[in-house]
């Protein structure tokens, strides 16, 4: 009977020791940051460029593609007003001659769409992983085992929709200005990036697509 008392006494220390052991181990704090990532997209300085650059190379293609809508406008209003027989083969001619050219620009404009939103994408994959990897250095650094993203404000809404939209998107609630990282990674940020001197890439050149041979410029 004494023997299993003192076997019973033994165990209960040794999962007492045992849990003190574990409580011990475990009683570093979880350390967290946290970062206004819609802050760190509009004042990286490389976001900037890279979209002032992608502006300037797709300009000239813009510009084509307005210049030929503002001539199919003209023509067309020049076709309403001229006053002829609307059945006759000249104006049925002159109208299918309009709507083709309507459907190329409309083509064209696809296109333009599509490689700007291209290259925009990129843009923004690019500064996503620069802000990852210096999320992951500076909380190696800092030695934090968590790092969150502020989502937009509801003071930054512009609507009613937005609002609604910024307050279910909302992860936290609340932090102290200890936890903020967003003007440390940002200072980090924009000095390594004006020390590297890196261009913004370009899309490819862009010429606006020649005008089919026999066919009215537009």
């Amino acid at each position: 009977m004494m023997v299993g008392r003192l076997l019973g006494t033994v165990a209960a220390l040794l999962a007492a020791a045992s849990l003190g052991a574990s409580a011990a181990e475990g009683a570093r704090p979880l350390k967290i940051g946290v970062v206004d990532v819609d802050k760190m997209l509009r004042e990286y300085k490389k976001s900037d460029d890279l979209y002032k650059k992608i502006s300037e190379d797709y300009k000239p293609l813009e510009d084509a593609l307005k210049k030929k809508l503002d001539m199919i406008v003209a023509d067309r209003r020049k076709l309403e007003d001229s006053g002829r027989d609307g059945k006759s083969v000249e104006f049925l001619r002159d109208k299918q001659a309009l709507e083709l050219r309507i459907a190329e620009l409309q083509t064209e404009e696809r296109k333009f769409l599509t490689e700007r939103n291209a290259a925009e994408l990129k843009a923004m994959n690019d500064v996503w992983d620069d802000l990852t990897a210096f999320v992951a250095k500076l909380a190696k650094d800092k030695g934090l085992d968590l790092v969150i993203k502020q989502q937009l404000r509801p003071t930054d809404a512009k609507s009613k929709d937005s609002f609604y939209r910024n307050v279910s998107g909302c992860t936290v609630l609340y932090h102290t200005d200890q936890l903020d990282l967003t003007d440390e990674l940002l200072k980090a940020m924009n000095a390594e990036y004006e020390r590297g001197g890196d261009k913004a890439p370009a899309p490819e050149p862009k010429t606006p697509a020649p005008t089919p041979k026999g066919g009215k410029r537009g």
